[in-house]
């Protein structure tokens, strides 16, 4: 078991020195950028119907009420919104490589 473990990092750490041509780095990168557009899309539209469905009336809420208030939650959703998609969109990346190869 932990000569497998090893191995797979071994291989891991030989894949990202390896040296790729120049066709084959763009042709893995531009594969890659569809696939990453295709779930990072799906992702944000998910969102952006999560919290249209949930969190309306609460925003609503705090927009009638404070603006200030409304301006700090409207910055803590964006940038949570950033963090939380792009770790989603990395695991998912990854697992998409692993089901391609």
């Amino acid at each position: 078991m932990k000569r497998k473990k090893e191995n797979l990092l071994k291989s891991f750490i030989v894949g990202l020195v390896k040296k790729q041509t120049l066709a084959q780095q763009s042709q893995a990168s531009l594969k890659s950028f569809i696939i990453e557009l295709v779930i990072f899309a799906g992702l944000v539209v998910t969102y952006f119907f999560l919290v249209l469905t949930f969190l309306v009336d609460w925003i609503k809420g705090i927009y009638d009420q404070s603006k200030p208030l409304y301006a700090l939650v409207a910055l803590v959703l964006i940038a949570s919104q950033g963090v939380v998609l792009e770790l989603i969109s990395v695991l998912l990346m990854k697992v998409v490589e692993l089901w391609i190869e």
